[in-house]
């Protein structure tokens, strides 16, 4: 809890790696995403669909490990502490990096450019390290996959559910057909306890 206490600490995010800082680690642990995935995202990612608000993970926003778009229902917590009216405040663009300079050419191709999406994550990764958390074992920004699924395990979430929002690849071919929607997802997320800070 010592990450989701520490981004507590930016009440009024204004630069891109603040509000990195002050919302990544929830939106990780509140829907088991890839650091990656959530560092890339935009505001036009972020959509009401009839007052159930989603992000959409999607290749066209950057790397998505499966190379496939999905639509993670975004927790109550998260709406509660103002994700909403920050992505409004920001706009359509980036979230979490500035995409208003143009991006220099990359001239030598031995060492090309890294992506503002994979800086702001190795940028976030270094803050977290900064706090104490500073376990070589383990990487604490894609831990909350693991957080996510332990708990979602133990609340009983359907396992498909869980791999749906997660996007993990199904275990089984069988487990292929059918795809969760987006309501049956919200409905389980619904049901994912709030973290509780000291």
């Amino acid at each position: 809890m010592t990450i989701l206490n520490a981004s507590l600490g930016f009440e009024k995010p204004t630069t891109p790696t603040e509000r990195a800082r002050r919302w990544v680690p929830w939106l990780c642990a509140y829907s088991g995403a890839r650091p990656g995935e959530i560092t890339q995202l935009r505001g036009v990612d972020v959509e009401d669909r009839n007052g159930l608000y989603v992000m959409k993970l999607t290749p066209e926003a950057g790397t998505i490990k499966t190379g496939k778009p999905r639509v993670v229902p975004i927790h109550e917590h998260l709406i509660a502490q103002g994700f909403v009216e920050m992505v409004k405040q920001v706009g359509k663009g980036a979230l979490f990096y500035n995409d208003k300079t143009p991006q220099p050419s990359n001239v030598d191709p031995l060492k090309p450019s890294r992506r503002r999406s994979d800086t702001a994550r190795a940028h976030l990764g270094t803050w977290v390290r900064g706090l104490g958390v500073d376990d070589t074992n383990i990487s604490p920004n894609h831990a909350w996959r693991h957080t996510f699924k332990r708990i979602a395990d133990e609340i009983g979430m359907p396992e498909k559910m869980n791999d749906a929002i997660t996007g993990h690849t199904q275990a089984t071919e069988g487990r292929k057909y059918g795809a969760p929607t987006v309501v049956a997802m919200a409905s389980a997320l619904a049901k994912f306890p709030r973290y509780k800070l000291d």
